[in-house]
């Protein structure tokens, strides 16, 4: 079925398909197929260790890294990020309400992308928040009438500046952070700058399927240039490196993570994080309670850089069912960025998995929906295959 799925798409044929299924934390399935990249008629296959740009799924490997300094108590989740960023960090509209580190990993910060969220690495992210730009301007930052705590509202530069907040707290630089601290540990292949990776060479690029054929849309370049120069100041800007979507990893990465998650923090006998902190992770803050949050992804749950498919239904009315049947377990994150839609999602009780990445999309707005939730027709299709292609959490019809 994933082979239809490749070849047929969405509304044209994907470039690639790379997929996993997990049952008792071994896997029990994989398929990838389609291309990494081409140029002409010179075509690099997609492979197991393909690097793609995962997209959202970068926050669970961020809020990682981030959850390694609580639990050295050099962060406390609750309390105010301003200490941590260096600015003062307040909705104007709500002065006297903190702004904590919790609600900036659950989405619940009242702040929003607006017109950006990428600043260059020569300007600071407190810019974002300058006095100058005003409610009802495209370039501000802040939901006006939404109280921090009190709102869901997908947000990507929330994850700029828990990056920042990395940098000033542990005085590295972000990427080499993760890779110091989280991915070499786990014995993952990757990064988030592209230009630092240990294998260029499996590096895919992104594209969009348009009425004019493949277009690139992320990683084209021969000769990427580093995301930050040697006078790049740490702690100013870490939305550089795109701390909410700019992980390179492969499919054998996101294996590993998710042996980590099995683990309970513990990968071949390599401890990144202790079982509480990785709870605390997976434990939902926020549910969608109809009038508490708004959003197009299939998300009625979130907890610290993770969703839960409870199959209660999200703002648009869908509910987070990945496939007719599903009785519920999941939890994870998905990705959507640049032609790219991957998918991160395990049960913890079971030790199940269902994990793949998918490229070549049409551009934005222009995909097929899913037929009984939010997540997109392509996502449903890999969803039942991989629901259907070993034992699994919960009943499929």
């Amino acid at each position: 079925m994933l082979t239809q799925t490749l070849q047929h798409g969405d509304a044209r044929p994907l470039t690639a398909l790379a997929a996993l299924r997990i049952h008792n934390g071994t896997v029990s399935y994989q398929y990838v197929g389609g291309f990494a990249r081409r140029n002409g008629a010179d075509v690099t296959p997609v492979q197991a260790d393909t690097l793609f740009r995962i997209a959202s799924v970068s926050k669970f490997v961020t809020t990682i890294g981030l959850m390694q300094l609580v639990e050295q108590g050099r962060i406390d989740l609750d309390a105010d990020v301003s200490r941590y960023l260096g600015f003062l960090l307040r909705n104007p509209a709500f002065p006297d309400t903190p702004i904590t580190t919790r609600m900036l990993l659950s989405h619940t910060a009242s702040i929003a992308d607006a017109d950006d969220y990428v600043i260059p690495a020569d300007h600071a992210v407190s810019e974002f928040f300058n006095a100058s730009r005003r409610p009802g301007t495209a370039d501000y930052h802040f939901l006006p009438n939404r109280k921090p705590g009190s709102w869901f509202s997908y947000c990507n530069l929330c994850y700029g500046l828990i990056g920042t907040m990395i940098e000033r707290v542990s005085g590295e630089r972000f990427d080499l952070y993760q890779q110091k601290h989280v991915l070499a540990p786990l014995g993952i292949d990757g990064g988030y700058d592209p230009a630092r990776l240990s294998h260029p060479e499996r590096l895919a690029t992104l594209y969009h399927h348009t009425v004019n054929g493949y277009e690139p849309a992320k990683d084209s370049d021969a000769h990427i240039a580093p995301e930050a120069s040697d006078q790049y100041r740490i702690g100013t800007n870490a939305t550089i490196f795109s701390p909410q979507g700019g992980l390179r990893i492969s499919l054998d990465g996101l294996y590993r993570l998710s042996q980590f998650v099995f683990g309970n923090g513990t990968l071949a006998s390599v401890t990144v994080l202790s079982p509480k902190s990785l709870q605390t992770m997976l434990h939902s803050d926020w549910h969608y309670d109809g009038q508490n949050g708004e959003g197009s992804y299939p998300i009625a749950s979130y907890g610290l850089a993770t969703i839960q498919l409870t199959g209660a239904r999200d703002p648009s009315g869908h509910p987070t069912t990945p496939w007719r049947g599903y009785q519920g377990g999941l939890v994870g994150h998905l990705g959507d960025a640049y032609g790219l839609r991957s998918g991160f999602w395990l049960d913890p009780m079971t030790r199940d998995g269902y994990l793949f990445i998918a490229n070549g999309f049409p551009e934005d707005g222009q995909e097929k929906p899913g037929k009984i939730s939010s997540f997109t027709n392509v996502e449903e299709e890999i969803f039942n295959a991989l629901s259907n292609a070993g034992s699994i959490s919960g009943a499929v019809q």
